[in-house]
């Protein structure tokens, strides 16, 4: 529960904002409707299979390559309200207005009502943020549980052996899960949280198995489905086709494959096909080392880099269906349509990277909090694969960021180290060098228009935009984006 406002006038602020949010998104869904061109084309189809009544399949076939929070969610909607994607939509723009309400309470909580009011206006209007309410994807509905999460483990943390608390974090957490695995460990970094805030280690042992263990009950209904389908207790069986996308000699550090020698593509089974990706990628990683760093050099780039998938959405061709690579798509993109996108972006971030690099000498066990909380997100993404899309989530902490870095430079308290300002400028030269890294790279590879013409009269040059069922061999959406 969000304690009361201050004053008069910042009450009438967040109803402004969360007016503001809530126009602007309905506003979207009325005008904005994408085609379904990547992971939501499964969920789409799984959810009609289970409406059907042929059950959790992809392709005709039994999954477990989809996690199945968010197909569940889509086929309640198509139960009830039938088959119209509007009523998904609906939810997911009143989610991401509670996403506003819930950053405003979390900055409220860590810095001042000022700082909370800030980031939730920005996050109200920042324009990536609201178009992704119209697309069928975790995103939107992930990231309110996410905030909701940090905001109960931070509101609570004083008070980490009530039960009740820890079971409703570990039940979110185990949700949350099933949509998005990404989030599995963070009972872990609630535990360093409360530790650092100085809870009893024989206390916080006591909360985390808690969460722990509400966790694995709101997991177990889909575990034993799949021990019983696939004799495997596991979330998911792209777990090593991921870690191997991420981890091969010609990897980009995006979600792209090698168009020849994939060594995933002539093994049939998922789960099979997991085994064999992890193996490959902890060979890749143990035996070539230098160019692994390499890789996740450009996995850090990829994940700050431009979000390409939804410009495509946004101006989406029949004929790019039939595109050679992904380069050449990504040239005829508007740079105007970038620019109004993406300039929020890089002020959002220059503004959170000074934040955190030069806090104010106070707010050190503040921003413990965000930081683990970012620094957990990107890892979790070094680990696999990035791309511009999979930091959505953190996105907003990223903002809360940027509202405490411009209060404290308009109140020039943030510290002035020679360190400090060091990593601000090291980080920030990192992004600008790897957007002109990706600019240039986009430009080197998009295929010319009488070129394109040569590549079309070959079928097996062809790449489509969209996922693959794994039934016919993992995917066909090549991104060849080398940066480093």
């Amino acid at each position: 529960m969000i304690s009361p406002i201050e004053t008069p006038h910042h009450r009438k602020l967040l109803y402004a904002i969360i007016l503001a949010a809530t126009l602007l998104r309905f506003g979207t869904i009325l005008l904005f409707h994408p085609q379904l061109l990547s992971d939501d084309r499964d969920y789409d189809a799984i959810a009609r299979s289970l409406v059907s009544g042929d059950g959790f399949k992809l392709d005709g076939k039994l999954t477990a390559y989809r996690l199945p929070g968010y197909p569940l969610l889509l086929a309640g909607t198509y139960v009830l309200f039938g088959d119209t994607k509007a009523p998904i939509r609906i939810l997911q723009a009143m989610s991401d207005v509670v996403s506003c309400l819930l950053l405003f309470a979390i900055g409220k909580k860590l810095f001042s009502e000022k700082v909370g009011l800030l980031a939730a206006a920005a996050l109200a209007l920042f324009p990536i943020q609201i178009l992704y309410v119209s697309h069928l994807m975790t995103e939107t509905l992930f990231t309110t549980l996410f905030l909701l999460i940090i905001f109960l483990a931070i509101k609570e943390k004083h008070e980490s052996d009530r039960l009740r608390n820890n079971l409703i974090l570990g039940v979110l957490i185990g949700v949350s899960a099933l949509i998005r695995p990404t989030i599995l460990l963070f009972p872990l970094l609630i535990f360093l949280w409360r530790w650092r805030d100085g809870v009893l280690l024989r206390t916080n042992s006591r909360a985390l198995v808690a969460v722990g263990l509400a966790a694995f009950l709101a997991l177990s209904p889909w575990l034993v489905r799949n021990y019983v389908e696939f004799q495997r207790v596991s979330l998911t069986s792209n777990v090593g086709v991921n870690f191997w996308i991420g981890s091969h000699q010609d990897a980009s550090g995006a979600y792209s494959f090698p168009q020849k020698s994939n060594p995933l593509i002539d093994v049939k089974d998922d789960f099979e096909r997991s085994d064999l990706g992890i193996r490959l990628g902890l060979e890749f990683a143990g035996t070539s080392p230098i160019n692994y760093g390499i890789v996740v050099a450009r996995k850090f780039v990829r994940f700050f880099s431009v979000d390409y998938w939804l410009m495509m959405t946004m101006q989406y061709k029949p004929e790019w269906a039939s595109a050679p690579n992904a380069s050449t798509i990504f040239a005829q993109l508007s740079p105007v349509v970038l620019i109004i996108l993406h300039l929020p972006y890089v002020i959002v971030l220059f503004l959170g990277t000074f934040g955190i690099s030069c806090n104010a000498a106070g707010d050190e066990k503040k921003f413990f909090i965000l930081r683990s909380v970012l620094l957990y997100w990107l890892f979790a993404h070094l680990i696999f694969f990035a791309d511009a899309r999979y930091r959505f989530p953190i996105m907003p902490v990223v903002i809360l960021a940027g509202a405490y870095g411009w209060s404290v430079l308009r109140a020039q308290h943030f510290q002035r180290t020679k360190s400090r300002i060091a990593a601000f400028t090291i980080l920030c030269s990192i992004f600008i060098f790897g957007w002109i890294g990706e600019y240039v790279t986009i430009r080197s590879k998009m295929i010319p228009a009488r070129v394109e013409n040569e590549y079309l009269d070959s079928p097996n040059t062809l790449i489509t935009l969209h996922s693959t069922p794994p039934s016919q061999k993992c995917v066909d959406f090549v991104a060849p984006l080398d940066y480093i």
